[in-house]
């Protein structure tokens, strides 16, 4: 094991484990993943948002290599065995939203558009897209726009997802993308632009 894996491994074991759930927990560390388990019976952590603030400022300040860290911790096959990771990736995209954490956004924006646009299982790729749609901004776009010619569609979904919450800057680039795409390629590009105004 890596110095890396042992940091995020030894990160991850400060969360609780699942355990049965009787009253749903709602608070603003849920997201709508873990809030629809909550509603189904499901089992969820008992999670202590002051533990997962402590965690994201952990993350933070070990860096990008902190941060892909935790991405090497997320599964292909989103069975639940790795909800710790996806929980503190969104918390840690959460918490750089605010204006005072422009440079920790753009640290975080810049990790995860390298790994979403790298080689990666396409369904890690996809729930990095989701987070990065909250916080890329125009410099993310050039890199984006190859992900429409990739094997699997749902990259080019979610790439389009992101390039739409970026707005204008991205209609310029999809137009021309869209001159050479086929397929559902093309759809999801004509789609996205129908959604920037």
């Amino acid at each position: 094991m890596t110095e890396t894996e042992t940091k995020t491994s030894n990160l991850l074991s400060r969360l609780p484990d699942l355990q049965e759930c009787k009253t749903p927990p709602f608070d603003s560390s849920l997201n709508a993943e873990e809030v629809q388990i909550v509603l189904q019976g499901g089992k969820v952590p008992p999670i202590d948002a002051n533990l997962t603030a402590e965690l994201v400022q952990t993350l933070l300040q070990g860096g990008k290599q902190s941060i892909v860290g935790l991405i090497d911790a997320l599964r292909e096959v989103d069975n639940g065995a790795d909800w710790k990771a996806r929980l503190l990736l969104q918390a840690l995209t959460m918490a750089v939203g605010t204006p005072e954490q422009a440079v920790q956004r753009q640290m975080l924006a810049d990790v995860l558009l390298d790994e979403a646009t790298g080689t990666r299982p396409s369904a890690v790729r996809i729930f990095l897209l989701a987070r990065l749609r909250l916080i890329a901004d125009k410099d993310a776009v050039k890199k984006l726009i190859p992900l429409f010619t990739a094997a699997d569609p749902q990259l080019a979904e979610a790439a389009a997802t992101v390039l739409v919450s970026i707005g204008q800057p991205s209609k310029e680039p999809l137009a021309e993308a869209l001159k050479a795409a086929q397929g559902r390629s093309k759809e999801v590009i004509e789609y996205a632009l129908a959604q920037i105004h």
